[in-house]
């Protein structure tokens, strides 16, 4: 649901919450309060549409942060008391979205350790917000079911990750990993999403063959089941080799060789099977301002081979962080599409600027080539010291696959912030959605919402 988690937890936008900071180090609390009226039509994004509906939430935050110059530590929580009033529904109170996330890190002079675990759950029939796809860097990363999300019911994620690593200084060093995902969907009515689990671990060792010569070998190997009529079971494997090269002082050059197998069993489709080998050419020269990169791959799956070269260039321009990528991909079938992507961030005054493109050509979770538009645009006004307001505008294109239709979204908001003097924070704004799928129609949601919360933070 828009504004009820990116609100007080996802804080890229400053339009919609502000941050209590104490200063880095020690332990710090923290504890959100906030409540949320929203009101509008379709706001379940249904086809046929739906007449007027409203939610008030209730919204509930955590967090504990820790930091060292050895180790940090971070937990943070979120979740959302709902009441609903939609049509053809009666009167509805239960538990809207939650979020949970624990972090650990530990730091040495020779090997580290890092520890994860994120949990999340949420209503789909009233998912609003694309930034729960938000990545570290405040990049949009599709999931494979973006495309499904719809209908009824809830969509709940595990995801944890453990790796550590040895011999940071040593000629010969060693790093393993562990990681896990649990996806469940409890009462959907999409008839296309199905519980899957992932399991995967790797182990590498490195070997310094000179002060600019680095040599490694990694082994992977994944299993992934889904709970479809098929009952899906495919386990992939993989050894590569990887060599990297220090050139001269502003340029580095690394390649990667291996070979993959890929075995997947089906009740009803049967068996496939598939092995060959990967790749990677990666290069970097630095410049007197930013860098140039190149990026050959080739990578391997049931659908056959995935080949994509790209280019791209980074650099500073008038205080602005810019980055640009163009490049090709060609898949099996003779298929080949430009791919590419733009990145460009600028902070001048309060006011804020943030541009991001990208076209890409995946393998989804099912196996297939699926081709990606996404375009985010933000742009933020600092209209003094206590007010802000920001405008939002997001759309993404998913092509259609051998099991997916052509899905398209697009996100408009504007928001409107404004820090009162006991430090509670009003939010107030406007968003428009629209989903549009082939074959099945398209939906559109005008809404209006108001906020108002705070959140407090002090040293235990």
């Amino acid at each position: 649901m828009f504004g009820i988690v990116c609100g007080v937890l996802h804080l890229q936008n400053r339009a919609d919450a502000q941050v209590v900071e104490l200063g880095p180090g020690g332990t710090q609390m923290t504890l959100g309060i906030a409540q949320r009226f929203e009101s509008g039509r379709n706001l379940r994004l249904e086809v046929p549409e739906e007449g007027h509906g409203t939610i008030s939430s209730t919204i509930l935050s955590f967090g504990v942060s820790s930091e060292t110059p050895i180790q940090s530590l971070s937990l943070d929580a979120v979740t959302a008391l709902r009441w609903t009033d939609l049509p053809n529904e009666d009167s509805d109170f239960d538990i809207g979205d939650s979020i949970f996330e624990f972090g650990y890190a530990r730091e040495g002079a020779n090997a580290g350790l890092d520890f994860g675990v994120d949990f999340s759950s949420y209503d789909i029939g009233l998912f609003r917000s694309l930034n729960d796809f938000i990545d570290d860097e405040g990049v949009l990363d599709l999931p494979s079911d973006f495309g499904d999300l719809t209908g009824d019911g809830t969509r709940r994620e595990f995801n944890s990750v453990f790796q550590m690593d040895f011999g940071r200084q040593d000629l010969i060093s060693y790093n393993f990993r562990i990681n896990a995902q649990n996806l469940d969907y409890v009462d959907q009515t999409s008839p296309d999403l199905f519980n899957s689990d992932t399991i995967g671990g790797s182990a590498g060792i490195g070997f310094v063959l000179s002060p600019v010569t680095t040599a490694t070998i990694d082994i992977r190997a994944e299993r992934y089941e889904e709970d479809n009529p098929d009952q899906t079971d495919r386990k992939s494997k993989s050894v590569v080799f990887g060599l990297s090269q220090e050139v001269s002082a502003r340029t580095r050059f690394d390649v990667a060789l291996g070979y993959t197998e890929i075995d997947e069993r089906e009740l009803i489709a049967g068996d496939d099977f598939t092995s060959g080998f990967i790749g990677r050419i990666g290069a970097e020269y630095d410049m007197p301002n930013g860098e140039i990169t190149f990026d050959a791959e080739s990578e391997l799956s049931l659908a056959g081979r995935l080949n994509s070269f790209r280019i791209g260039r980074s650099r500073e321009i008038l205080g602005a962080t810019f980055s640009v990528s163009l490049g090709f991909a060609h898949t099996d079938g003779g298929r080949t599409e430009p791919i590419g992507s733009l990145r460009y961030a600028n902070e001048f005054g309060e006011n804020e600027l943030r541009i991001f493109f990208d076209r890409n050509i995946v393998i989804t979770d099912d196996e297939v080539f699926r081709d990606e538009y996404i375009l985010d645009f933000g742009y933020i006004w600092g209209l003094g010291p206590s007010s802000r307001l920001g405008l939002g505008a997001t759309h993404i294109l998913t092509d259609s696959t051998e099991v997916d239709p052509r899905v398209e979204r697009t996100d408009l908001n504007a928001v409107y912030s404004y820090e009162l003097e006991s430090q509670w924070i009003i939010n107030a704004g406007l968003n428009y959605s629209v989903r549009d799928e082939d074959g099945v129609g398209r939906a559109t949601s005008p809404l209006a919402f108001f906020q108002i919360g705070r959140e407090f933070a002090w040293r235990p």
